[in-house]
């Protein structure tokens, strides 16, 4: 063998050689780097989804103990059933001030729900509008929860500026534990 067919002979070889190593070991790595840098974007993409649900469930616990605040003051507000003749006397004493005659007070059966119960109250007043006015802003002010169903004002023929009101409200208050 001449000295150019062995060096045409080793340059085959080198190509042959580089061209199986390329085959053997390059193309596969190429494709398992290309499979893991999916991999990479796919978490990534995962990581970003659970951050903004990390965020969200944040906000949804700082949403739940505003509303479990918010639930707290109104409980707060409830009188227990045996509170319920305090409310009926200030409601009575806030009539009185304003110079209201109260004329009726009824009471039906207490009607139940699955936090609080509510006892419906008839009222029948009569006095100056502007005194009813007043009583209803002054029912606004109670620190109970009050809550008027139904009005009917007729006024009165006998004398002007007097009127008779009936009332349909309710008095919210605790369930008995």
């Amino acid at each position: 063998m001449k000295g150019s067919t062995r060096i045409l002979l080793a340059v085959i070889v080198a190509v042959v050689i580089a061209g199986a190593a390329g085959f053997l070991v390059v193309l596969p790595l190429s494709r398992q780097t290309n499979t893991d840098r999916a991999a990479i974007d796919e978490r990534r993409a995962q990581l970003v989804k659970l951050q903004r649900v990390a965020r969200r469930i944040s906000d949804l616990q700082q949403e739940v103990k505003r509303l479990e605040g918010a639930l707290a003051f109104f409980e707060n507000r409830l009188p227990q059933e045996r509170e319920i003749d305090v409310i009926l006397r200030e409601v009575w004493l806030t009539a009185e001030a304003q110079s209201l005659t109260t004329r009726s007070i009824r009471t039906t059966v207490s009607q139940s729900m699955p936090r609080y119960n509510y006892q419906p109250i008839t009222l029948v007043l009569e006095g100056p509008f502007e005194g009813f006015y007043e009583f209803l802003l002054g029912l606004e002010r109670l620190p109970r929860i009050t809550k008027i169903r139904q009005m009917q004002i007729t006024k009165s023929p006998l004398q002007e500026g007097t009127v008779q009101v009936e009332l349909l409200m309710d008095i919210y208050f605790e369930t008995p534990k």
